[in-house]
């Protein structure tokens, strides 16, 4: 739940205008029902309907300033046909009461939440309803710049030059952003000269603008992270609406000449973006780090396990049961294959660690089933028998069972999934073979749970020559399958397309069905301005695991995936990456619309780099649970 947002007064005042916000009839006095009951609870004889007045109104409030108030009267319609003002004798309510409330027939807006919302009129079983929009509107010092001068909005009235031309950077147009994601960042060129900014934020319930200084330069442009305050104002008004136009003007400190930037638009998600997220990183000794998105106060991930789990050696890839009750991860990387088992809560081994047969048998890459019983997995490494997928016991870490049929010593199987609803386990047929990091021409197939077990593979992205297809991942609903394509450039699998950092690699998704046919998350791999093409190592995506609710429109469904990318975070430069990238990797959100996939369009919009994270270091594989297990000291 929401809690309504008791701000500070931090904008200059602007004068409120006039909306007409007036209604007659009712004296809101709160008379009781004909019956005696708390008015609306109790029925009126012979009323079949209620109209609420006046229908769909549009106030106005002055953002950490001032508030609106409408009076609303109610017109009963009764069996004879008459219509009566019943205003002392129902109940009015708003659906969403963090914009406003009532007392009697009076609606009084907060001062710091614009919106949409229905307003009802209630008396027994009958309901009359409208919609009340409330617009917000300020202007406000950018509190991290200094020296912003009291007659800013003044300023931006002279002359236009294209010299004077600002651009926005970053994020890119069209980005879908979830109302809880604090840190995010605004980039842009200044422009020839310009000292002062005026940065708006505009639709049919916004009219924010921040006036600014380039308080954080970088290579030749400047970063803009909103105040919580601004960032409040603009995430709650447009949660589930509609898109905000972004637009930026710079002058001097004169005003001589303006100069105003190409916008771009960004919307809010009806749903906040929920549960747990683990992820590694190669600061903090190769930690595995952490981060939970229903923090009311968390801002930064948090470590919380490193190689002192697994007496020194480096921990990397690992997968979280969906409860994060549990977690399993690799040590020591390829042709290894031991495995730390542990008890989220208590961070104690579940089995111990590299104490020979009482250890977790091999594996190499992993994925839990919904309760949490057991983890599929792969080995076909150095001094693998079994190529298969393999089934694990979720608290001793020992084989329990091989899937015949999904691998063999020249095809073994790699890079599993399971499904949320545990019914099926995507995964890769290695075409060319490798270690189960590296490899070449895998193709994406599909198991399905069966009265008698499971089934026999199904195909649903076939390996193609030059190509390699790896890393599935089974979408919320269970519809579709995420996926990595990358390109060899010399037709041959080595480091650029052998699964591991490959600076093609592209996002997919396929229906889970036998040859149905990929589709490109275009927005999603889009470059930003400053990305030199289109090779971004677009790799290993991840789904949080919940579906939400993209508008305000019941019905409209809403997914987030995680990925790794070596894209450049706006003004920022690439991070220094290893022996197989020269370019290091950053965590990267995107959203999906599931619906879109069934009728085979592109499901994405672009990506957010994840403010949460370490952006001075490379971070991968990150992993979701549905919360984040607190740790008993």
């Amino acid at each position: 739940m929401r809690i309504p947002l008791l701000l500070p007064t931090t904008l200059a005042m602007l004068l409120l205008a006039s909306t007409g916000c007036s209604g007659g009839g009712g004296n809101g006095s709160g008379d009781p029902s004909n019956d005696g009951g708390t008015p609306g609870t109790a029925a009126i004889v012979g009323l079949t309907a209620i109209t609420v007045e006046p229908a769909d109104q549009l106030l106005l409030i002055e953002a950490g300033q001032t508030s609106a108030t409408a009076t609303y009267r109610a017109i009963g319609t009764f069996e004879d046909g008459t219509k009566v003002d019943i205003t002392p004798r129902v109940r009015f309510t708003v659906d969403n009461n963090f914009i406003g409330g009532f007392s009697g027939n009076t609606f009084t807006t907060y001062k710091n939440q614009g919106g949409v919302t229905t307003v009802s009129a209630l008396a027994g079983p009958v309901r009359g309803s409208t919609q009340v929009a409330v617009k917000i509107r300020g202007g406000v010092k950018d509190p991290a710049s200094t020296s912003v001068p009291d007659n800013a909005a003044d300023l931006f009235s002279g002359p236009a030059s294209d010299t004077r031309k600002p651009d926005l950077v970053y994020p890119n147009d069209g980005v879908l952003l979830p109302p809880n994601m604090r840190g995010v960042e605004i980039h842009f060129l200044p422009g020839t000269s310009n000292t002062l900014f005026e940065l708006a934020f505009q639709n049919s319930l916004t009219d924010l603008k921040v006036y600014l200084r380039c308080t954080q330069p970088l290579n030749g442009g400047c970063i803009y992270r909103p105040d919580d305050t601004t960032w409040l104002w603009l995430s709650q008004t447009n949660r589930g609406g509609e898109p905000v136009t972004v637009s930026l003007r710079g002058t001097d400190d004169s005003g001589s000449q303006v100069g105003a930037s190409a916008s771009l638009a960004l919307s809010f998600s009806q749903d906040d973006l929920t549960g747990g997220l683990y992820y590694w990183t190669t600061s903090n000794g190769s930690a595995i780090m952490r981060f939970d998105f229903t923090s009311a106060s968390g801002t930064t991930g948090e470590k919380f396990i490193g190689p002192e789990a697994a007496g020194g050696k480096c921990l990397g890839c690992h997968a979280l049961s969906r409860d994060g009750k549990k977690l399993v991860a690799e040590t020591s990387g390829q042709n290894d294959g031991r495995l730390v088992l542990m008890d989220v809560g208590t961070k104690s081994l579940l089995a111990p660690f590299d104490q020979g047969s009482a250890s977790p048998d091999k594996s190499i890459f992993e994925s839990w089933n919904p309760d949490g019983s057991q983890y599929v997995g792969v080995y076909g490494d150095s001094g693998a028998t079994d190529f298969n997928l393999m089934l694990f016991n979720g608290e001793t870490g020992k084989k329990v069972q091989s899937l015949t049929g999904t691998g063999t010593s020249s095809s073994p199987a790699n890079h599993p999934d399971w499904s949320m609803d545990g019914q099926k386990i995507a995964f890769v047929s290695v075409g060319v073979k490798g270690t189960n990091q590296r490899f070449g021409k895998g193709a994406i197939q599909l198991v399905s749970r069966t009265d008698t077990g499971w089934s026999a593979p199904v195909t649903l992205a076939p390996a193609v020559d030059g190509r390699n297809r790896y890393y599935p991942a089974i979408s919320p609903d269970n519809a579709f399958v995420l996926f990595n394509e990358s390109t060899c450039p010399s037709g041959n699998y080595v480091r650029d397309c052998n699964a591991d950092s490959d600076p093609s690699a592209r996002l997919f998704a396929v229906k889970a069905e036998a040859s149905a046919t990929p589709i490109e998350l275009a927005r999603a791999n889009a470059p930003g301005k400053r990305d030199p093409g289109t090779n971004l190592t677009n790799s290993f995506p991840k789904w949080a695991p919940f579906l939400y609710q993209r508008t305000r429109e019941p019905g409209t469904r809403l997914q987030w995936f995680t990925f790794s990318s070596s894209r450049r975070f706006g003004l920022r430069n690439p991070l220094p990456g290893g022996d197989e990238n020269p370019n290091g990797t950053l965590l990267w959100l995107a959203a999906v619309d599931p619906d879109k996939v069934a009728l085979g369009q592109d499901p994405s919009y672009p990506a957010l780099v994840l403010p949460i994270q370490d952006i001075s270091t490379s971070n991968h594989i990150a992993q979701w649970t549905t919360e984040v297990v607190p740790v008993i000291r």
